[in-house]
């Protein structure tokens, strides 16, 4: 019978972090808001999930619950990836690994 080192398997789970560098809400603008929705009803905040690599970049963005405007909640997650730095999350042994965060952005209102 062979054993086997199960825990040298497995992948490292995060013990901290992600923490974000700014404030998510601050890094989108009412620049930002799709012109295809400028003029329309209010569309309500995005809630997304992210996750962020060990380079403290997002590496894909899933929206959890959309914000009713499918142009809003694809702006969102472009903004997130192309935006958002954080602090990566880190494991036991203080090495830095992939980790995730909920957050729901309210955005601004458009200029116009």
């Amino acid at each position: 019978m062979m054993g086997f080192a199960i825990a040298g398997m497995l992948a490292a789970a995060p013990v901290d972090g992600p923490i974000p560098k700014a404030n998510l809400k601050a890094l989108i603008s009412p620049e930002d808001y799709p012109a295809s929705l400028v003029g329309h009803r209010p569309s309500g905040p995005v809630s997304v999930l992210l996750t962020v690599g060990p380079n403290g970049r997002v590496s894909r963005c899933d929206i959890l619950r959309s914000s009713g405007a499918a142009a809003l909640d694809s702006a969102t997650c472009r903004l997130m990836v192309s935006r958002a730095r954080f602090v990566p999350a880190h494991d036991a042994r203080g090495g830095t690994v992939e980790g995730g965060m909920a957050a729901t952005i309210a955005w601004p209102r458009p200029k116009g």
